[in-house]
């Protein structure tokens, strides 16, 4: 497992580097100080199974990193580990894609565990962001109101498949091996398949896609 870790600030990107360590004896961690950093490593053919990006850094700012290639042809996921509390900045992130959104206020167990729910697939938010989120319009978390009157959410024939696979206990690693596919982009269907239907985690996303019909 590949990570990147792109920050302007060597120390926190090594504080980081010793949290990530513990999550999987494996991960090899990859870094850059600045945005165009973060893009020389885009513009290689290593694979990366996760990015965690901070938003504010001097130059190109993290946004510039979103907009790469890769990230939209590969659904590279991405993470932003940022001190950003203006909820449209982080209702905007959320809706271009990001899996993640983690404060660096943060304990390091509370990344880890972070971490590991975004490996697994799922969107970690805050709960005390997603609460306030709710209050927004347009948010992805408020899909359920939305469907509500009359505007169902939009998932692909083989965000369906995975959905279906999901709701029969089946792993992202299960899934992969049923449909042919890689663990990196079975996630990407996960996660997209959360935010297409406002949920945060497996279980919840199950539960809305049965309530709206979408699975049996």
């Amino acid at each position: 497992m590949q990570i990147l870790i792109v920050d302007d600030h060597q120390l926190f990107i090594d504080g980081i580097r010793h949290i990530i360590e513990t999550l999987d004896s494996e991960v090899v961690i990859l870094e850059a100080t600045s945005a165009d950093g973060a893009m020389q490593h885009l513009d290689t053919d290593q694979e990366l199974d996760l990015i965690l990006l901070d938003l504010r850094m001097p130059g190109l700012n993290g946004r510039a990193v979103l907009q790469h290639r890769r990230i939209h042809d590969e659904s590279v996921p991405i993470v932003i580990i940022s001190g950003e509390d203006d909820l449209p900045t982080i209702k905007s992130l959320i809706d271009a894609g990001v899996v993640g959104f983690i404060p660096k206020s943060y304990s390091g167990q509370n990344l880890l565990d972070a971490l590991r729910s975004i490996l697994n697939g799922e969107i970690h938010i805050p709960e005390t962001i997603r609460k306030q989120l709710l209050r927004l319009p347009g948010n992805p978390a408020s899909q359920q109101h939305r469907s509500d009157c009359g505007a169902g959410p939009f998932i692909t024939r083989r965000q369906h498949d995975v959905l279906k696979l999901i709701a029969n206990g089946h792993s992202n690693k299960q899934i992969s091996s049923e449909l042919f596919l890689t663990e990196n982009t079975v996630k990407a269907h996960v996660s997209a398949l959360l935010r297409a239907l406002g949920a945060s985690n497996r279980t919840e996303c199950v539960s809305i896609a049965r309530s709206k019909g979408l699975i049996v």
